[in-house]
């Protein structure tokens, strides 16, 4: 049986979507949250939903694709979202701090978030909605996107993430690939993973610029991210520690023995 339902939006909501649109949220949080608060409305017709989606769909063919990129950037602006910018109110209002995760085995845990920093966003790159992932004491950094599919999907279990490896485009060591992971996990993953656990080798970390050198170092300040002498070694450390067998590198470790680890990569 599901643990999602499907709902259409009666306002604007931030983490959502936009007022009229058709999403599936998880059970307990429709019930918890979003229906006492009047946020949305239950679908149990079938039929009924269909012709919501027929709707959205036939709504955004007519909209420019600028006019969307433009809602897209409102719907995820860093700002209190009682703020009025341009003479349009930020779309929605934030949910709690506090939300329950879902997790594989059925079991559900609190959890909290918050916008990153303010006066440490300057230490990352621009681009990214960055949040700060609040569970059991430790704090996680995520991204906005990645943040909404807590709401939508089951956690499977922790990512151990080859980060040395990861980060390179071009033949070059560069940290764009590393950020762009929360949304790929979030968005083409068929399954959803939590927490991100990174290693990172001292080299990598000596190849990067100046400006992505700072980003590193911010980056590894919060839980589940590291820098260490051999990060290869450190990987299988960790997912023992964690209880996880995903791996997420393009290396194939052929010196290690990799029969009980599923090892992923970018499709």
């Amino acid at each position: 049986m599901s643990s999602t339902i499907s709902v259409v939006l009666l306002k604007d909501f931030a983490l959502l979507g936009r007022k009229g649109e058709l999403v599936r949220v998880e059970k307990d949080y429709v019930h918890s949250y979003l229906l006492p608060h009047g946020i949305v409305k239950e679908i149990t017709d079938q039929q009924v939903a269909k012709q919501i989606k027929e709707k959205q769909k036939a709504r955004r063919t007519k909209i420019p694709k600028s006019m969307s990129e433009q809602s897209k950037a409102l719907l995820y602006q860093y700002n209190d979202p009682t703020v009025i910018t341009e003479g349009n109110p930020i779309l929605g209002r934030l949910p709690p701090m506090n939300f329950y995760a879902y997790f594989r085995h059925s079991q559900r845990e609190k959890m909290a978030w918050e916008w990153y920093p303010s006066h440490r966003l300057n230490r990352l790159p621009a681009g990214y909605k960055f949040v700060i992932l609040i569970h059991k004491r430790r704090r996680y950094l995520g991204t906005f996107h990645y943040l909404q599919q807590f709401l939508m999907r089951r956690i499977h279990s922790a990512l151990i993430i080859d980060g040395s490896n990861l980060g390179w485009v071009k033949g070059k060591p560069a940290m764009d690939p590393i950020f762009d992971l929360y949304d790929y996990i979030a968005d083409k993953s068929e399954k959803f993973f939590f927490p991100f656990v990174w290693a990172f080798d001292q080299s990598f970390k000596r190849k990067l610029s100046k400006t992505e050198k700072r980003e590193l170092s911010e980056f590894c300040t919060w839980t589940g991210a590291k820098i260490v002498d051999y990060a290869d070694e450190e990987i299988f450390k960790l997912a023992k520690r964690y209880h996880t067998k995903y791996i997420f590198s393009q290396d194939h470790f052929k010196q290690y023995h990799t029969e009980h680890f599923i090892r992923i990569t970018y499709r």
